[in-house]
């Protein structure tokens, strides 16, 4: 059988819209999250944050704090320094011969020497109550002597820039190249035409449902630390928090997640916070508390996006793309945060290219420090950078050489035939049919009768326009490996633990119908163990859309290997060959007989009545899910409003194994790309004070600001990479909706002039343009 085949078998066994099991409990109050844990004696904690950019710490006096009432305990940078408490770690970026490595500050639990954005983490005081340490926070003086700010990185690359980290000069903190420079700039030079855009990415706030937090315990008779916590990553999290920068041995540190209320990658990382309340705990002897509020988030969590970009694109006469070329400038914060380097370098290079066969290309990012939040993974993490770059260069492509943009991408698709194809970056898509994709998005949206709607959106006083992006990313964060362990249980129970992370994106549901149909039990025998590293030795959690086709590949493996394993018991019991030995719905039969063994008789049999199986399951590299997104807008010409009509998207994630959950990923994701094209804008002022700070300065996509959407997915392309043939999908909608509803808005402006706006587009913005008014 070969592997497209096997994937064809895989798929149609699985691909069916089972209920999702974690939804009864979470809907009816059963849900356990980090404010609704309860430990015996926790004290609360509380943060004091610099409202300075940038500026050097003198004295911090806390005596005052220190005595107030219920107060435990104030702990200031220099506190923790001289325990020995480390700095946060970062990622650093592979050897490159023409990269400089990047450099940043330390990132301290509590600032030690500056604070260099606001929201900085100074001090922190633990008290009997909540209120008792918000009181006393009040209490604590600070010193602090300001500094000039550098919040934009236009302008923090500047000579004479305020300087963040001296062993950063103009406030690089590293540079990443990729592809042939040389042989770009002679494709340029000899270019029929050439088509350049300069777009912004703005900066987002993840802004989950539920804040962070953490609520740590301490163990004196033990010396074990246990850790609950939001995050989608709990063994990286132990491993840093534990070795980097308590330094202390990792068996020492259990981390436990209860419910997670959404991630969206700003849940991955060891942040400060978590370090604080760990030495709080372990001095204290009592557990303590930290329910982060929204104000916190908006200043504390890492954002997203935040990308400069100006991109060439050569052509021939013909329309045929000759090279790329792309400069960028990432902003990645005041300090590193661990994928901070990462996403504006490797992961927006990856995809620079897109669904193009774009022969030569060339990408340059400056990683820039700011005064400013860290920036981070942030649902996409550098892949929506890039296609949008790309998307609205294509577009600008299109209008300066006066060909439709459909037929422009038509022209430089990467025919199906040329899988596996291999980019001008270097890297290899395994599987994709970008022409299929786009052909049944245009045939779902109706294409052809935009015409008619237009005319009648120009009938009611409205602009009307229609935009399409082509994407394609990478998913699985160059970690493809994974162990689950299959428990078989004498009361009939199977019990799945695995080191990826449900986080509300119903990865619980998928691991369930994995089991259940492999073992051909019912679904509701099967339960899923995640999120506590004492129970499940090892993990590479949840982010950059890998738990279903590396986490699910290694559960559909133990499950077969559990079945394997059951045979082997089970000849030894019905005294035959292994090979006479037949497995079906949960019983262990010798072929043609009566004979059997039930797997839970089987279970009971073995040592501590348990039959258990762990597997170390392998993926071939990373996946490349891709679509094509549609959109149309109307805009009122009295008022600028902007209103999304109509939106359609077709992905292409490989094989679907619960389509109702790929869906559900879809709608979010697309709601998320359509706020930062029209609404989601994180802005600080000259002195770096964050001006969008809570939801009454920051507007997140509703309901109404939203259309139904038409979403549907072609699974004619499996991965071959891994033993679903799956892709991942859960970051798909917020990389194609911002280029999609871009271009429709300046579609409906074109005859204003238009070409290019940047995002998001408010009401105002076109307003000016309707009326000829500069933009404000």
């Amino acid at each position: 059988m070969s592997r497209a085949r096997e994937f064809e078998s895989s798929s149609a066994a699985s691909a069916r819209p089972l209920r999702r099991v974690e939804d009864a409990r979470l809907l009816t109050g059963g849900g356990r999250y980090l404010s609704d844990l309860e430990a015996a004696g926790a004290a609360d904690a509380m943060f004091v944050r610099s409202n300075h950019a940038h500026a050097r710490l003198g004295s911090i006096a806390s005596e005052r704090a220190a005595s107030a009432p219920g107060v435990l305990a104030v702990y200031t940078g220099a506190d923790l320094a001289a325990r020995g408490i480390d700095a946060i770690p970062f990622r650093q970026l592979p050897p490159n011969p023409r990269a400089v490595p990047l450099k940043a500050p330390p990132r301290m639990p509590l600032a030690t020497d500056r604070v260099r954005y606001v929201g900085d983490t100074v001090a922190l005081v633990v008290a009997e109550t909540l209120a008792q340490a918000q009181d006393a926070a009040e209490l604590i003086e600070i010193d602090y002597d300001p500094i000039a700010p550098a919040p934009d990185p236009r302008t923090a690359v500047r000579a004479g820039a305020p300087n963040i980290w001296p062993d950063c000069p103009g406030n690089v903190a590293g540079v990443w190249e990729e592809g042939d420079a040389a042989a770009v700039d002679a494709a340029f030079a000899g270019a029929a035409r050439v088509a350049a855009v300069e777009v912004i990415n703005n900066r987002l706030v993840p802004t989950s449902l539920e804040p962070r937090g953490a609520l740590c315990e301490y163990d004196g008779a033990s010396g074990r630390y246990t850790l609950h916590v939001g995050c989608q990553m709990p063994h990286l999290l132990k491993e840093h928090l534990a070795h980097d920068v308590l330094h202390i041995a990792e068996q020492d540190l259990r981390v436990v997640v209860p419910d997670i209320g959404g991630g969206f990658g700003a849940k991955v990382f060891c942040y400060p916070e978590y370090a604080a309340v760990a030495v709080a705990a372990g001095d204290l002897r009592r557990p303590v508390r930290w329910i982060g509020s929204r104000s916190d988030a908006f200043l504390s969590d890492i954002h997203g996006r935040d990308q400069v970009n100006r991109a060439e694109l050569a052509l021939d006469a013909d329309g045929k793309f000759l090279a790329l070329r792309v400069r960028s400038l990432g902003n990645v914060g005041a300090y590193l945060s661990f994928q901070g380097g990462f996403i504006p370098t490797i992961s927006s290079f990856r995809v620079l290219t897109g669904v193009y066969d774009i022969p030569l290309a060339y990408g340059r990012c400056e990683c820039i420090l700011t005064t400013t939040g860290p920036v981070d993974a942030y649902r996409g993490a550098g892949r929506p950078e890039a296609v949008y770059v790309l998307e609205r260069l294509v577009d600008q492509a299109a209008a300066e050489i006066g060909m439709d943009p459909v037929a422009l991408r038509r022209r430089n698709m990467i025919p199906r035939a040329a899988m596996p194809y291999k980019s001008a970056m270097g890297v290899t898509i395994d599987s994709g049919d970008f022409a299929r994709v786009m052909e049944r998005a245009m045939t779902a949206h109706d294409w052809d009768g935009f015409a008619a709607r237009r005319q009648d959106a120009e009938a009611r006083g409205c602009l009307a326009g229609r935009g399409q992006a082509m994407f394609i990313e990478h998913t699985g964060r160059n970690e493809h490996t994974e162990t689950v362990t299959i428990e078989a249980h004498a009361d009939g129970r199977i019990v799945v633990l695995s080191g990826t992370q449900e986080m509300g994106q119903g990865l619980r549901t998928s691991y369930v119908q994995l089991v259940a149909e492999r073992l051909q039990v019912p679904a509701d025998r099967v339960d899923i163990v995640q999120g506590d590293t004492d129970r499940v030795a090892t993990g590479g959690g949840s982010g950059g859309s890998r738990s279903l086709f590396v986490g699910g590949s290694a559960v559909s493996s133990t499950s077969k290997a559990l079945i394997e394993r059951g045979k082997a018991l089970a000849a030894g019991v019905l005294e035959a060959a292994v090979s006479d030995i037949e497995y079906a719905k949960g019983h262990f039969r010798i072929g043609g007989t009566d004979r059997a063994v039930s797997i839970s008789d089987l279970a009971r049999r073995q040592p501590g009545a348990l039959l258990s199986v762990a597997e170390t399951t392998t993926s071939g590299g990373l996946t490349w899910p891709n679509g094509c997104h549609i959109c149309e807008v109307e805009i009122d010409r009295e008022t600028g409003a902007i209103a999304v009509t109509r939106f359609t998207a077709v992905d292409d994630v490989g094989n679907l194994v619960n389509p109702t959950i790929v869906e559900g990923q879809a709608h979010g994701g697309i709601a998320q790309g359509i706020g930062q094209a029209l609404l989601e804008r994180t802005v600080y002022d000259g002195s770096g004070q964050l001006l969008s700070g809570s939801l009454m300065d920051y507007a997140l996509p509703r309901a109404d600001d939203l259309p139904s959407f038409t979403v549907a997915h072609d699974e004619s392309s499996p991965c071959t990479t891994n033993l679903l043939g799956a892709k991942g999908a859960g970051e798909c909608g917020a990389t194609g909706a911002p280029p999609a509803v871009v271009s429709a808005v300046v579609d409906a402006l074109r005859p204003y002039g238009v070409r290019h706006i940047d995002m998001p587009i408010r009401s105002e913005d076109v307003w000016r343009i309707l009326c000829g008014k500069p933009r404000g």
